[in-house]
């Protein structure tokens, strides 16, 4: 009986660091040469409407491309690369149970709660298009339960984390 107990204590914790982590991915077009691509600029995509984390956004995709060597143009005519980001949010339900008694399955004295969270997930994807045929050749994405709660610090540094994460597999190998 007590093995079942602190099994089922440990999955229970482990689920909660599964829960925070951060997701991440990518795709590409395999018939792109990415050795031809040194420069971009930035296009429209699916922004989010507070400037301050927009802002944010740009800056941690900037600083991750000029890592990898390219220069930021202004013009889409100058680019090699059209660069655009996509953020997304989702609110999920995380439901929590505990469940306390004694006594054998006949005249057992058994009692539980259930508590509810509302959880805030956040999606940004960053696209790469090649300038002249506007076919997206890269894609990366990152996915993470947030903490609205969180400092301004904190955010930036989550975020700047985050587009690493993304970019650690560009260029993509053959």
């Amino acid at each position: 009986m007590r093995i079942g107990t602190c099994a089922t204590a440990m999955a229970v914790a482990l689920l909660g660091t599964m829960v925070a982590a951060q997701r991440v991915n990518y795709d590409f077009d395999r018939t792109a040469d990415f050795s031809r691509y040194r420069t971009y600029s930035w296009v429209r995509g699916t922004n989010v409407n507070d400037e301050l984390n927009h802002n944010r956004i740009v800056r941690a995709v900037d600083a991750q491309l000029a890592a990898k060597g390219f220069t930021r143009v202004e013009g889409e005519h100058n680019a090699d690369v059209l660069v655009a980001y996509h953020a997304s949010f989702d609110e999920n339900l995380e439901i929590t149970g505990f469940r306390s008694g004694f006594g054998g399955p006949r005249f057992a004295n058994v009692s539980g709660t259930a508590t509810t969270h509302k959880i805030l997930t956040g999606t940004l994807v960053v696209d790469m298009m090649d300038a002249k045929t506007r076919n997206i050749v890269w894609r990366g994405f990152a996915e993470r339960d947030l903490d609205q709660g969180a400092k301004p610090e904190k955010r930036e540094k989550n975020l700047n984390k985050a587009t690493e994460k993304i970019f650690k597999n560009y260029p993509p190998k053959p």
